[in-house]
């Protein structure tokens, strides 16, 4: 961040929590009136490309929690990496830049015909600093470079191949290969931190650049779950000498697999593990923890628009007594892009993957164990 625009980041207006408030109350009229004063333009193919007009649909869906999620959190980092990556994701499959421009000016009209005065001027505030910028914005999102994971050299020539084969679809061999290098849990651990997580996020960053289709990231990762099923069938054990874990990802959230991996990394460890999957509702899981007594729950977000139900869903545990002493971790994509963003959700650490979050998980362990020795 300290190329131009991140130095001008810090000049961004700030929204009061009574204005910001009063967005996410409206926020499905403002919505609408986005919709229908882009659907109504002449110009919308030339704005959206060939994409179908859901895909812009679910973008300004998802603009409006992002927004609502930046006025609470006043994290200017998580707002500056946020754009940027929309700007180029959207770019390269196909939306033209004039459409950000074109969608901000709708967004500052519905903003002026539904909220109030004073609330209206703080949110547009925001809204004309980021139309002041988008030129900035532009340049910004053609030269970040995607975050990608290093693997050990030893792992390299197995990382490259396998991702190649998962490219092309192979499950056969990809799942074959698999069976071959896990031997033992500590290899499937290893599998897990030097071949999956790198694949995926190369995975992630081929389909934010154009180069895959979503028919194809969707199959990559239909074959990464098998995969992960098939390992775990070798060493599933009824056994555990620690306490219980629940692993989900939140409502709205439909990326599973670091969760999945978190979740058997700590079964691994001797956890006894419930992993409740994607997009679990906030009171059923709410429900389930308060039917499980958990030592520890972790919690998955992947994209920037789903921070604030993670933020709400761990404010609801932890302001109930029976459930406010449950150790509470984070992970997913968005916090490994911005480290410091867990501090402001309320939980009691983040890990970056499975590993780190069993060794975290050990530590509360120990630390409860000795409590009672």
């Amino acid at each position: 961040m300290d190329r131009n625009l991140g130095n001008n980041f810090y000049k961004i207006p700030k929204v009061s929590l009574e204005a910001a408030e009063e967005y996410k109350d409206k926020l499905n009229l403002l919505i609408e009136k986005v919709n229908n004063k882009l659907f109504s333009r002449d110009d919308l193919t030339y704005l959206i490309g060939d994409n179908p007009i859901n895909k812009m649909y679910n973008n300004h869906e998802n603009h409006a929690n992002f927004m609502y999620n930046s006025f609470k959190l006043n994290d200017k980092k998580f707002v500056y990496s946020t754009i940027t990556w929309v700007y180029r994701t959207y770019s390269n499959h196909g939306f033209s830049y004039d459409y950000f421009l074109v969608e901000l000016s709708a967004w500052m009209e519905a903003v002026e015909e539904t909220l109030a005065d004073k609330k209206a001027e703080e949110i547009n505030k925001v809204y004309s600093w980021m139309i002041d910028h988008h030129h900035e914005f532009i340049r910004e999102s053609k030269i970040i470079e995607p975050a990608e994971l290093e693997t050990e050299n030893k792992f390299s020539a197995l990382y490259k191949e396998f991702l190649k084969c998962l490219l092309q679809g192979k499950h056969k061999y990809c799942i074959i290969t698999a069976q071959q290098e896990v031997e033992t849990k500590e290899d499937m651990l290893l599998f897990f931190e030097e071949v999956i997580r790198p694949t995926m996020y190369k995975i992630g960053n081929l389909w934010e650049e154009g180069e895959i289709s979503t028919a194809e990231e969707h199959l990559a990762s239909s074959i990464v779950s098998r995969i992960i099923s098939s390992l775990y069938s070798k060493f599933i054990s009824l056994e555990h000498d620690k306490g219980k874990a629940v692993i989900s990802a939140i409502a709205n959230e439909y990326h599973e697999i670091g969760s999945r991996i978190v979740a058997d990394s700590l079964e691994m460890a001797g956890w006894d593990v419930e992993h409740l999957g994607a997009d679990t509702p906030t009171a059923d899981l709410i429900d389930f923890i308060n039917k499980e007594s958990p030592f520890l729950i972790g919690l998955s977000a992947a994209l920037p628009f789903n921070v604030d139900n993670l933020i709400k869903t761990i404010k609801i545990i932890k302001s109930r007594n029976d459930l406010k002493d449950i150790k509470i971790l984070v992970g997913g994509k968005i916090f490994n892009d911005n480290p410091e963003l867990w501090k402001k959700t309320g939980a009691d650490d983040w890990a970056k993957n499975g590993k780190e979050a069993a060794e975290i998980a050990e530590l509360w362990w120990k630390k409860r164990c000795n409590e009672y020795v």
